[in-house]
């Protein structure tokens, strides 16, 4: 069992960093006030636990701050933090309902943005390099102080980007034949596949 769950470690890590990558190149060559690339993060801590959804944040982050820019690296702090809070509402059965899902990721939304803007404004001024700079600006010359400004700005699309990142891992899960993972149990009750394990042994019978 050990070989196998670290064999499906090792698949899932890179496949995680990739989902991350793929949905991040076409928001940045969309220019959308978006970031998507907690995908893979928010599957994995689901999947594998928060260290390992956290680990797969720290090197999607990694790798766009050596390709894309620079400025992605300090914000793997906001990946891991979704990778845990990814999980804590997994946990306590926020993925079984839609409306679940949509509140967990408003609610994930709003705390990363402010761990976001703790980030942008000490680390670089309240601006980053994303499309969401524009609006800070805006914001500022409206006469927000600087935080108030970063924090306002990255709201609504942090909080967009976290219910439509809760809502496509939970339609992952639902499609995806959760049978072949060591956990298939535990996460067919928690997204509302089965009611209870009560349940699913009285239908196996």
């Amino acid at each position: 069992m050990m070989k196998k769950n670290s064999s499906f470690i090792v698949a899932m890590i890179p496949a995680g960093i990739a989902l991350n990558w793929v949905a991040n190149s076409i928001v940045e060559m969309l220019k959308l006030p978006l970031f998507l690339n907690n995908i893979g993060t928010v599957l994995n801590a689901i999947v594998l636990g928060p260290l390992w959804g956290g680990a797969t944040a720290l090197m999607t982050n990694v790798i766009l701050a050596l390709i894309v820019r620079w400025t992605y690296l300090p914000f793997a702090a906001v990946g891991i933090f979704v990778a845990f809070l990814a999980h804590f509402f997994y946990k306590k059965g926020w993925f079984k309902k839609g409306w679940k899902v949509i509140t967990s990721g408003a609610v994930t939304g709003l705390l990363a943005s402010a761990v976001a803007t703790v980030i942008s404004v000490y680390v670089f001024g309240g601006f980053s390099g994303h499309t969401v700079d524009v609006l800070t600006a805006g914001l500022i010359a409206s006469g927000q102080q600087i935080f108030n400004a970063a924090f306002i700005a990255n709201i609504p699309g942090t909080m967009a980007d976290k219910i439509l990142t809760f809502w496509i891992v939970w339609m992952i899960l639902k499609i995806f034949p959760v049978r072949f993972l060591p956990n298939a149990k535990d996460i067919r009750e928690k997204i509302g596949v089965v009611k209870s394990k009560h349940k699913e042994r009285k239908m196996s019978a």
